[in-house]
């Protein structure tokens, strides 16, 4: 199946019915995209609730939030390696063989025997699933016409979410019964089958996306800075304080800058062409997915702070505010997932708009003790994201170049990802400006997450301003 052209501003398109992603030889793809995306996923969130008996067991507590950095610094790195790796594999190859990769590196984190084996196997773990998880996103692009993007996505969003939820039941589960090297042990025969389903049944790819893309060597210069810059503004949080950490931000920030300068003239690329611009409908909705990136982290990192020292709630009302998110978020994807013409141009535009009044919501009350309000805020941020997260991949996917199916869709996780991991670090900065101190007393971290909910009213300005522009772009060019 090839890639369907993008649609002219404001056209409306056939709806695509649930059912297309399982007839026609569909299925196995939506099957591959879907167990892929939940294997990644549900791996982020295991380690945070068994890493307490890793520790017990293995050692290394001064590197106790190594293991989820290291993993998300591989996933980033992994997404954008995906173009080379799929130029020397081939599409069929590149999947399966990532599949194994992600399997060998579960396997190194269960037998890991200290710490440092750990982390190494957590980095080589976030890779593979960094190239799992793009190659997803890069299937939906080759391999379904754009009306099935929008169903296929949704359903996509919704195995994240389940996935999310999962992996904390998962590892508590094996932290429970004293086990966690299980945690890891239970998923290795689930991502062997999901190598050999990949190796049997994909096909190898679009003739035209073959004969556009050569090998060539391996990008290891762009790649270093890449891995430098994400590197950077990981340890800004968790290693470096105070002017270190501004330091940090602004050496990764010119690190990732000069890898997509790099990229910009090189054939075997990273990134699809215009990734950086604003005058390109993939540049525009890359930054959005960076920017809107950049403000839903705040929420995540910072709000479990706020209600429990501020507010003194229970961790357990601390995940209800999560899964209202959550819920707002898949309600508002499955909605628009048949959206086209000016209906999806609407809720392209509504997204940022109420993400922007969710937050802007959050920073007015997050001192008062109206819960209620937060709760609603939380709610409606969530239905800001979903009502535009969609129908923006989707239309990146159908603005990227013929050729560049597969790095235009793996460039999408990646760019989201840089965005979270710049906005975690920019509020780890601001906290520490503001006199966040030991984070225990209500006085000092009611006022520093405040600013850092402000703060990031600016880049989801920034993002419905960018979403205004490509709305008028429309389809046009590129």
């Amino acid at each position: 199946m090839s890639q369907s052209p993008p649609a002219a501003a404001g056209a409306e398109i056939a709806k695509a019915s649930w059912s297309e992603l399982f007839h026609d030889g569909r299925a196995i793809y939506t099957i591959l995209v879907l167990l892929g995306v939940g294997l990644y996923a549900l791996q982020i969130l295991v380690i945070a609730i068994v890493m307490p008996s890793v520790v017990a067991d293995i050692g290394g507590a001064d590197y106790y939030a190594w293991p989820a950095m290291l993993y998300t610094i591989g996933a980033i790195i992994g997404a954008a390696s995906l173009g080379p790796v799929w130029a020397a594999l081939g599409q069929r190859r590149g999947y399966a063989v990532s599949g194994l990769f992600f399997m060998a590196a579960t396997v190194g984190c269960a037998l890991a025997p200290d710490m440092g084996t750990l982390i190494v196997a957590r980095a080589a773990q976030g890779f593979a699933g960094g190239l799992i998880a793009g190659g997803g996103m890069a299937l939906v692009s080759g391999l379904f016409t754009e009306p099935q993007r929008k169903r296929i996505m949704a359903l996509h969003q919704g195995t994240w979410m389940i996935a999310q939820l999962m992996g904390p039941v998962v590892g508590g589960i094996f932290a429970e019964i004293g086990w966690w090297r299980g945690s890891f042990w239970t998923m290795a025969p689930v991502m062997a089958g999901f190598a050999i389903l990949a190796w049997l049944k994909l096909p190898e790819g679009s003739e035209r996306e073959a004969a556009s893309r050569r090998p060539g060597r391996f990008p290891l210069v762009r790649l270093g800075l890449l891995t430098g810059g994400v590197f950077a503004v990981a340890l800004a949080g968790p290693v470096f304080e105070g002017a270190m950490r501004v330091v940090m931000i602004a050496i990764s920030v010119v690190l990732v800058v000069a890898c997509l300068r790099l990229d910009r003239r090189a054939e075997n690329r990273l990134y699809p062409t215009g990734a950086l611009s604003v005058f390109s409908p993939v540049g525009l909705g890359l930054w959005i997915m960076a920017l809107a990136g950049m403000a839903q982290t705040t929420v995540n990192v910072f709000m479990p702070l706020l209600l429990q020292v501020v507010h003194g709630v229970t961790p357990l009302f601390v995940s209800f505010i999560a899964i209202t998110v959550s819920v707002g978020w898949t309600i508002a994807t499955f909605a628009v997932s048949g959206y086209s013409g000016r209906r999806e141009n609407l809720a392209l535009g509504t997204g940022p708009l109420l993400m922007l009044a969710g937050l802007g919501a959050i920073a007015i009350s997050a001192q008062s003790p109206l819960l209620w309000v937060l709760t609603l805020a939380a709610f409606v941020m969530g239905l800001g994201i979903g009502a535009h997260n969609v129908l923006l991949v989707t239309r990146i996917m159908s603005s990227g170049r013929a050729g560049e199916e597969s790095i235009t869709g793996s460039s999408i996780l990646s760019m989201r990802s840089l965005g979270t991991a710049f906005g975690a670090a920019m509020g780890g900065m601001l906290t520490s400006v503001a006199g966040l101190g030991d984070a225990t007393e209500a006085a000092s971290v009611g006022p520093a997450v405040n600013l850092v909910f402000a703060f990031n009213l600016i880049p989801l300005v920034l993002a419905a301003l960018f979403m205004f522009m490509l709305i008028r772009l429309g389809g046009r060019g590129h």
